[in-house]
């Protein structure tokens, strides 16, 4: 529906205006956008088991956007592999602080409508990135996560070493690291991790060597299996031999003023255990399995009958697809001679590290070192939790 309005008229709640040709020198010609089902939609509550992207899908809340503005240029703009997902936040944040701005009253309501307008764009934005550049689900198993736990990084390690293996994926937190990476500025016992977005977005346009690539993090967290809150980091790299401690320090130095117990501490061992996995998934020893559940089941709906299929349909909304890192068990190594020992069971930490290989020992090569369980046997089969830690030391 197009409709001819002046330059100067406010936006209405829950719409957008989208400039077309034609028109004179006296009004705007624009067309009216209705964005309110899809922003009904983007609204997750309960997650009902699902990772976090899954359940803003089922709801429909991305086909409703794309029908709302995928006939328009920002919908080809946010498309583009070299969108970032902090320029599609931008400009749905822009739209929604115009869509308010007639509907509150004061300067606290304007506040707390921009800060609303923020979380939404955040949240609407990663999800939309996630699925135009078709994002992948990675889980780690609990071995795994058990491993990484228990393991430190070499800070010096270069960053050209760490890159998400897709332009976009949702690394998906199971219940050892929910459990044992701590929500910042949270007091709540229950308030966890459901997983992180990862966007690895190349730059616009080449200048020569030393391009900056865009790592964007957004944490994403539950309560009772209820969406609870996200945390966004931006870090460029320029997949150099700049050491990744300089460019732990500056991502999260982008939070500047946020206490360095409460937030910096807690955020450092969530990205840094999102860099192990991601270390971890460019070994040659890696483990990688691929599942899809969901493409598999819509394979077989597609030939039922349309009682049969509507049953199926509401089925399949629980599946996804997936990638499954990770050994299935843990290997539990003892000392020798343990049984004359008098220490307790624990954990020796592993390490990622760079290892000199190759002729004259001249080449470098990314290897892990697993951490080992000492004194397993003692266990009976239980395995000790691992301790908090963050990686790196202690920042001033």
């Amino acid at each position: 529906m197009r409709k001819h309005v002046s330059t100067g008229r406010p936006m209405g709640l829950d719409t957008v205006f989208r400039p077309v040709s034609g028109g004179n020198a006296d009004a705007l010609t624009v067309e009216r956008i209705e964005v309110g089902p899809a922003l009904k939609k983007s609204r997750v509550s309960k997650l009902h088991g699902r990772p976090y992207p899954v359940q803003f899908r089922n709801q429909g809340a991305f086909d409703a956007w794309k029908q709302a503005l995928g006939r328009g240029q920002e919908w080809t703009r946010w498309a583009d592999p070299a969108a970032t997902c902090w320029s599609i936040r931008q400009e749905i944040q822009q739209q929604l602080n115009d869509m308010r701005a007639s509907t509150h009253d004061g300067t606290k309501a304007e506040a707390r409508a921009q800060v609303d307008a923020r979380m939404q764009a955040v949240s609407i934005s990663a999800n939309l990135k996630y699925e135009l550049q078709k994002g992948a689900i990675i889980e780690a198993t609990p071995a795994l996560e058990t491993l990484l736990l228990n393991s430190d990084m070499d800070l010096e390690l270069p960053m050209k070493m760490v890159a998400p293996p897709y332009p976009a994926q949702y690394l998906r937190f199971g219940p050892e690291a929910a459990r044992h990476l701590k929500v910042p500025d949270s007091d709540l016992q229950d308030r966890m991790f459901d997983g992180a977005f990862c966007f690895f977005t190349p730059p616009s346009s080449h200048h020569g060597d030393g391009i900056q690539w865009t790592l964007e993090l957004i944490f994403v967290s539950q309560r009772q299996d209820c969406y609870s809150g996200q945390v966004a980091l931006l870090g460029e790299t320029e997949r150099d031999d700049k050491p990744l401690g300089a460019w732990l320090n500056r991502v999260l130095d982008t939070a500047k003023g946020r206490s360095v117990e409460t937030f910096y501490k807690p955020m450092y061992a969530a990205v840094s255990y999102v860099v192990k996995v991601f270390l971890y998934m460019a070994l040659r020893q890696a483990r990688s399995v691929e599942h899809r559940e969901y493409d598999d089941a819509m394979r077989r709906i597609a030939g039922l009958g349309v009682k049969k299929r509507a049953r199926s349909l509401q089925r399949a909304e629980s599946l996804y697809d997936g990638i499954r890192v990770g050994p299935d068990d843990l290997v539990q190594e003892s000392a020798a001679h343990e049984g004359s020992s008098t220490v307790a069971p624990h954990w020796r930490r592993g390490h990622f590290r760079m290892q000199a290989c190759g002729v004259g020992k001249l080449e470098r090569k990314l290897i892990f070192v697993a951490p080992m369980l000492i004194h397993a046997a003692q266990l009976q089969g239980n395995i000790p939790a691992p301790k908090p830690y963050r990686a790196g030391g202690t920042r001033a």
